[in-house]
């Protein structure tokens, strides 16, 4: 019998490196997300920092040349934050398209493997069939009514 052969296996490995592909895109798309809220935090604490910073000075009677100074660097953090946060919702938009890029290359990955599994379970049956064919013409081969020998009937009836 001759081995099991999937006429579409070509295919079927195109899909899972697209498969792959996709899962690794998404998992650097989570990455950059993470590595973008971590960045916004940061700022955020530092923006904070500054704030508290600002308001230490103003209860100090600090000069008001390093109030400017200081309230034009909070203003510079609040628009780095700003920034951050586009840049993170950006990124959280790209692990959304990239999610469902991953889910679309899964789907067309499981639906060429269902194919190949329905093919193999179809050749496993024909070669099942075809052993149990080939045993089959074996038995009649070998008993004794399939060598052309006649038995009598009297030796079946034992007295």
């Amino acid at each position: 019998m001759k081995p099991f052969r999937f006429p579409l296996e070509s295919l079927r490995v195109l899909r899972k490196q697209k498969e792959r592909a996709a899962q690794k895109r998404y998992v650097d798309a989570l990455r950059a997300a993470d590595e973008a809220t971590a960045r916004l935090d940061a700022a955020t604490h530092e923006l904070a920092a500054a704030w508290t910073a600002l308001c230490e000075e103003v209860a100090e009677g600090t000069p008001m040349g390093q109030l400017h100074q200081t309230r034009a660097w909070c203003g510079e953090l609040e628009r780095h934050c700003d920034q951050l946060d586009a840049a993170l919702k950006l990124a959280q938009r790209l692990v959304h398209e990239v999610w469902r890029e991953m889910i679309l290359a899964t789907r067309d990955s499981e639906a060429i493997d269902r194919l190949r599994n329905n093919s193999r379970r179809v050749f496993d049956r024909e070669v099942q069939r075809d052993e149990q064919k080939q045993l089959d013409e074996m038995g009649l081969r070998l008993s004794p009514t399939g060598l052309g020998v006649t038995i009598p009937a009297s030796v079946g009836q034992m007295e």
